[in-house]
């Protein structure tokens, strides 16, 4: 699947109708192009910027009211910068913010990612029902 088969001026909506971005979700790991070398240069930039501010909360130390300021200022620099690149990068596939995607700065795709856990298979999980398990309990 491509990118381009989810256009979405292609997509009939009667008014009144919701449309669900949801709907057109295209599987994990779905490469939807390649960046460009600005781009992998600016998402490579960005994910250091973002790791470091991270690793600095994940410090356990005190702040002064000038350093909270000037680390709030900073973190809020960080965020505005990330949303600059991403929407760009949004617009250019032509794809919803809803949608999550990465940017593999090493070798270039650009593919979706879910948020779910790929090595999980949901069919594998029995539904158990609650009160056979509490029977089970008490006999023990």
């Amino acid at each position: 699947m491509r990118h381009d088969d989810y256009e979405f001026d292609d997509v009939e909506v009667e008014e009144g109708e919701l449309f669900n971005v949801y709907d057109i979700l295209p599987p994990d790991g779905t490469i939807l192009e390649m960046a460009t070398a600005e781009e992998m240069v600016r998402a490579a930039e960005l994910e250091a910027k973002h790791h470091a501010l991270q690793r600095l909360q994940d410090s356990n130390f005190q702040l002064s009211g000038v350093s909270f300021k000037e680390l709030l200022t900073e973190f809020e620099r960080f965020e505005q910068e990330s949303m600059e690149f991403w929407t760009g990068v949004y617009n250019r596939l032509r794809i919803p913010w809803a949608w999550t995607i990465r940017i593999d700065v090493a070798n270039g795709p650009i593919h979706v990612v879910n948020d779910r856990d790929i090595f999980i298979d949901e069919d594998d999980f029995e539904e158990y029902d609650v009160d056979d398990l509490l029977d089970e309990y008490e006999e023990d």
